[in-house]
């Protein structure tokens, strides 16, 4: 995508790629096979592998990549419409680096700064799309 003269880099292709964390869901009572329980973890315990701290991280990490693709899906649509906001892209740019960094709180603080801005603009630019 282009703005202003400029070959800019999509802000989400790290994300895309990223992998899920976690272990495949337990057996459960399917077309008639019995339920046995948790299974056992490599380490030959049973119960979650994930931790608590590691449940909240990982939806932490999914909220934030959905807010970000949001925000470039919008952003794409709305810079042909009115180009001056591609100034929204270097605050995206540093969420996103945020992400990368696994800075997950920071990275959704920037996000919802920048959907502030962007709703306050659109009361006042309502030819912008939808975000």
């Amino acid at each position: 995508m282009t703005y202003f003269g400029i070959e800019a880099p999509p802000l989400i292709a790290p994300m895309l790629h990223a992998p899920l964390a976690g272990p495949p869901m337990a057996t459960q009572s399917l077309a008639g096979i019995p339920y046995f329980g948790p299974l056992p973890t490599p380490t030959g315990s049973t119960g979650s592998a994930l931790t608590a701290p590691a449940v909240a991280a990982e939806a932490m990490r999914q909220q934030a990549a959905a807010l970000l693709q949001r925000c470039y899906r919008w952003l794409e649509a709305a810079v042909t419409v009115v180009p001056q906001t591609a100034g929204f892209v270097p605050p995206l740019v540093t969420a996103v680096a945020q992400y990368e960094a696994q800075q997950y709180d920071a990275c959704l603080a920037q996000t919802a700064a920048v959907i502030t801005a962007v709703r306050q603009l659109q009361l006042s630019v309502p030819t912008l799309p939808p975000l």
